[in-house]
């Protein structure tokens, strides 16, 4: 049984300075780290309106200071990044071309649950049509369970969130947030 857990998030990129780009980060550790790791992000939340954190609804300020709480947590970043600027390519072809490349490298690293932002049931079941696929023509290398859950419910999915703010700026010409977990990062690139 893997000890490794990985939280999934998406975000595309900036449409004007980096057009055709999709990001999707993980963020991983051990199983038992999680919970102290929520309590780190719950305690970014400002009033009790503020149901989670969502890197484009933050002002620089809080950026820097989500960006600074996750690099004190330890948590390893893997990113995936689909970029295609010369024509338009629909965002879920993204997704799952990102899945594609992500999933086998979660199992890699010893990543046995992963729990994505459900972005609704239909959604939600192409990304495990994505992992049956893989299971198919035996690209896993070992075995992985697939969660989506609603990020309000689950702290650990405000981190790759933020990380793709964090890669999206980077990608733009802003490294400042970046460099705070870029030591922590393993970055994909699949190019068109």
């Amino acid at each position: 049984m893997s000890l490794f857990d990985a939280w999934i998030d998406e975000s595309g990129s900036n449409r004007r300075a980096d057009p055709g780009t999709y990001v999707l980060s993980a963020a991983i550790c051990e199983r038992r780290q999680a919970e102290t790791i929520r309590e780190v992000m719950r305690g970014l939340l400002v009033g009790k309106r503020h149901r989670k954190l969502h890197w484009r609804n933050e002002d620089c300020g809080r950026q820097f200071a989500i960006t600074s709480a996750i690099a004190s947590t330890g948590v390893e970043h893997l990113v995936v990044v689909r970029s295609h600027p010369t024509t338009t390519e629909h965002a879920e072809r993204q997704r799952r071309l990102c899945m594609e490349r992500l999933l086998p490298e979660l199992v890699a690293m010893g990543v046995g649950r992963a729990i994505a932002e459900s972005r609704g049931t239909k959604d939600d079941q192409k990304d495990h049509a994505t992992l049956d696929n893989l299971r198919r023509k035996h690209a896993l290398g070992g075995h992985l369970h697939l969660d989506h859950v609603g990020g309000p419910v689950e702290p650990m999915l405000w981190i790759p969130d933020a990380c793709c703010g964090a890669v999206t700026q980077l990608r733009c010409g802003d490294s400042e947030h970046y460099t705070l977990i870029e030591s922590k990062v393993t970055m994909l690139e699949i190019r068109a």
